[in-house]
C-alpha cells in the first residue's frame, strides 16, 4: 500500500481571511504555537505587494502567541525597505498590537553563510541573521507572472531574503530557476500566504502554494522549471507531487 504525504492548501476570499484567519489556516493544517520571534517576509521591494489588511490580519492572529514579530525585507534594485514600509502603510501598524512589532531592513543584518545541500549554481547562500534565529518564518507574497521565471510567488519571494542590493546582476546570469531551487533547499517557511486577485492561497508548503497559484494565473505548473527543480530536489517528479496536493476551496 502506498501512502501519500498530503499537502493541504486552503483557498478563500480575501475578506473571509481577514475576518477569520485562524479557521482558514486550520484548513491548511496550520496552527500557531507559542514562540519568541516570528519573521514575516512580505514582498514589498518587488513588483507585487500584498495588501495591508492581509498583513494586519496575520499579525492579529499571531499576537497572542508570540513575543516579537519582525516584518523584514531586503533592498532591491528599485526599492529600499524603509521607503516601502512608509509608502505602503506598514509603519502605521507599529504600536497598534499587543506584541512587540517592528520593521527591519534585513540587508543591514549580519549575514550568515549556509551551505546548499545539492547545489545547482550556489554552493552556499548568505541569509540575514534575523532569519537564522527566528522561531517561525511566514512567507507573504502576491502571485503574478514573471518574464524570467513565469511565476513569482511563494518560492520566488524567498529570493528576497538574500541581502545583496544588486541581486539582478549577481544572480540572474546564473539562471533564476536554479537560484530559486537552491534557496528552497535551505529556506523552508512555516507558513506561506499568497494573494491573487480577490483570493488567498495558504499552505505550509511553498511549492504546493505555487502550484495552486498557477491555476489563478492561467499557467501550467509542469512547464515552470523551478517548480520541477524544487520537487526533484526533494526526490520526486513534479507530476507525482501534484497528486499529493489537497486544495480546500472555502
Amino acid at each position: 500500500m502506498i501512502f501519500l504525504c498530503i499537502r493541504s492548501v486552503a483557498v478563500c476570499d480575501i475578506n473571509d481571511f481577514v475576518l477569520n484567519p485562524r479557521e482558514i489556516l486550520a484548513k491548511a493544517s496550520f496552527s500557531v504555537k507559542r514562540c519568541k520571534l516570528v519573521l514575516i517576509k512580505p514582498n514589498i521591494c518587488g513588483l507585487y505587494h500584498p495588501s495591508l489588511k492581509i498583513l494586519s490580519a496575520i499579525i492579529q492572529y499571531l499576537e497572542e502567541h508570540v513575543e516579537e514579530i519582525v516584518i523584514g525585507e531586503t533592498r532591491s534594485m528599485i526599492h529600499d525597505p524603509e521607503t516601502q514600509f512608509r509608502r505602503l502603510g506598514i509603519e502605521s501598524l507599529l504600536g497598534k498590537f499587543k506584541t512587540c512589532l517592528s520593521t527591519a531592513n534585513l540587508s543591514d543584518d549580519k549575514a550568515v553563510r549556509i551551505k546548499v545541500p545539492k547545489p545547482h549554481v550556489l554552493e552556499e547562500i548568505e541569509l540575514p541573521e534575523t532569519y537564522t534565529r527566528c522561531d517561525m518564518l511566514i512567507n507573504l507574497s502576491k502571485a503574478g507572472t514573471h518574464t524570467t521565471t513565469k511565476i513569482t510567488n511563494a518560492l520566488k519571494n524567498l529570493f528576497g531574503l538574500l541581502p545583496e542590493k544588486r541581486k539582478y546582476s549577481t544572480y540572474h546570469p546564473l539562471g533564476m530557476d536554479n537560484v530559486i531551487a537552491d534557496i528552497a533547499q535551505v529556506v523552508k517557511p512555516d507558513l506561506n500566504i499568497a494573494e491573487t486577485s480577490s483570493r488567498i492561497i495558504a499552505g505550509k508548503d511553498a511549492l504546493a502554494v505555487d502550484v495552486v497559484a498557477c491555476r489563478f494565473l492561467g499557467l501550467d505548473p509542469l512547464k515552470i522549471r523551478h517548480l520541477r527543480l524544487v520537487s526533484e530536489d526533494r526526490g520526486e517528479r513534479l507530476e507525482t507531487f501534484l497528486r499529493k496536493i489537497r486544495t480546500v476551496d472555502l
